[in-house]
């Protein structure tokens, strides 16, 4: 009976997949109470994370990390074998694809991409619980989790693998946490903080403007002192004045409709505000819009700039988002899957993850004039050009030769070789028939 019964919970146990053990995110600990026990000594993280938060909400900041993490959300990947036997972990493969495709019990690919992309480009922590099963087809399960509520130990222990590195405030205290229960990512690096440096932190100074400015324009639209001053001329009574004023306010101002008085002598329109918006602050928000599209690696164009900054073309544009700001928190991906899904099942070597890029059609065109240029110029075989290219191998004799050596090969084969037909510029015309020029002396012995 008792074994029926752990029998019984390991099932289960591999079918609801394995438990979580951090907090999801920093709702869970900011209204916990510290722990008696003295912790260990943590590293201050700056600026302050809900300044980065509410940032990141912005619409030209959040469409920037909604075109990246859209992007790697639903880019093609492959699992090949490293050395390319691909008649074999046929399991393995298709148990570290579950993991990619549904990495918990609750989250898709897609949506477990996202969450984790958010953090990488907000906070630069791009964080996941990584936890063993017991299911031979899901033998880990990733959960996500809050960057920001990871903490640093320090001093690190870079010899023992189980040794805590990471930790987090809970309920009960403090938690820490070794490098193979915890997937902490970033994209820089530093040797004299641990912490990584976001493109939304690297333009901090001017996200403070950038807030400072738009709450200045909502003051300034709604508490504005007038820009001009209007003169009735003379003649007008103080009661006249009050009703123009009465009437200016009521039927014009907040209204958008053109004042017409009478009075005047002659038909004249008068200038009583700048038309253009030079006071509006828009081309200082343009300024900052260009800023963060700098710092994140995206045409400021993509970001709602609608004068071009330069003369690329949207293939330029592409490109520029792709090698800048989506292949880099790719590759933060494909470490994840690499160094805590692959390397943990003992596949490290034999396995490996990465995601499949397209090349545009620009991109495409040049490629294929260099590779064709190389291979006229004998520079590489022709199966060596139908790899580059993206074809099967060819099983023809010649496959494996450079363009010059097949040409010879060819001739010799066909036994014009050696300055005749086909190869030099003399040609043998010994068995060619004389033709007749009205001269009969040549046919004469």
């Amino acid at each position: 009976m008792q074994l029926w019964s752990a029998l019984k919970k390991q099932f289960l146990a591999a079918r609801v997949g394995a438990a979580m053990k951090l907090l999801p995110d920093q709702r869970y600990v900011q209204w916990l109470p510290r722990s008696n026990k003295a912790p260990k000594q943590v590293l201050p993280k700056n600026p302050t994370v809900p300044q980065l938060r509410r940032f990141s909400q912005d619409p030209v900041v959040r469409k920037g990390i909604t075109l990246i993490a859209d992007a790697i959300s639903t880019l093609p990947y492959e699992v090949y074998i490293v050395d390319g036997n691909k008649g074999k972990f046929k399991k393995q493969i298709r148990a570290v694809t579950n993991i990619i495709e549904q990495p918990n019990l609750v989250h898709s690919r897609k949506a477990f991409t996202k969450m984790l992309l958010d953090d990488a480009v907000v906070l630069d922590a791009m964080c996941a619980e990584v936890s063993k099963s017991t299911d031979s087809n899901h033998p880990i399960y990733l959960y996500p989790v809050d960057g920001s509520t990871i903490q640093m130990v320090v001093p690190r222990n870079y010899v023992d693998p189980k040794a805590p590195c990471y930790m987090q405030q809970q309920q009960d205290g403090m938690h820490y946490y070794t490098t193979e229960d915890v997937a902490y990512l970033q994209r820089q690096y530093f040797t004299y903080e641990p912490y990584g440096f976001s493109p939304v932190r690297s333009a901090y100074e001017y996200i403070k403007f950038y807030l400072e400015s738009a709450q200045q324009t909502n003051k300034r639209t709604n508490n504005a002192t007038a820009d001009y001053l209007i003169s009735l001329g003379e003649g007008v009574t103080e009661e006249m004045r009050k009703q123009f004023e009465e009437y200016f306010a009521n039927e014009i101002e907040g209204t958008g409709k053109i004042p017409m008085i009478n009075g005047t002598t002659t038909l004249s329109t008068k200038k009583i505000r700048d038309q253009y918006g030079s006071e509006s602050y828009i081309k200082w928000m343009e300024k900052l819009t260009e800023i963060v599209g700098v710092a994140m690696g995206i045409p400021a164009e993509k970001l709602g700039v609608t004068v071009a900054n330069d003369r690329s073309t949207g293939e330029d544009q592409e490109n520029v988002v792709m090698q800048e700001a989506i292949k880099p928190y790719a590759a933060m991906m494909e470490d994840l899957y690499n160094n805590f899904v692959i390397k943990p099942m003992g596949l490290e070597g034999v396995l490996r993850f990465r995601f499949i890029f397209e090349d545009s059609e620009q991109q495409k065109t040049i490629k294929s004039k260099r590779v064709v240029d190389e291979y006229y110029k004998g520079c590489i075989t022709e199966n060596e050009f139908r790899s580059l290219m993206g074809y099967d191998h060819s099983d023809s004799p010649y496959a494996d030769m450079t363009y010059p050596e097949k040409t010879a090969t060819i001739n010799v084969s066909l036994g014009i070789a050696g300055g005749f037909n086909g190869n030099g510029v003399t040609k043998d015309t010994s068995n060619d028939t004389p033709q007749a020029t009205g001269d009969s002396s040549q046919y004469e012995n």
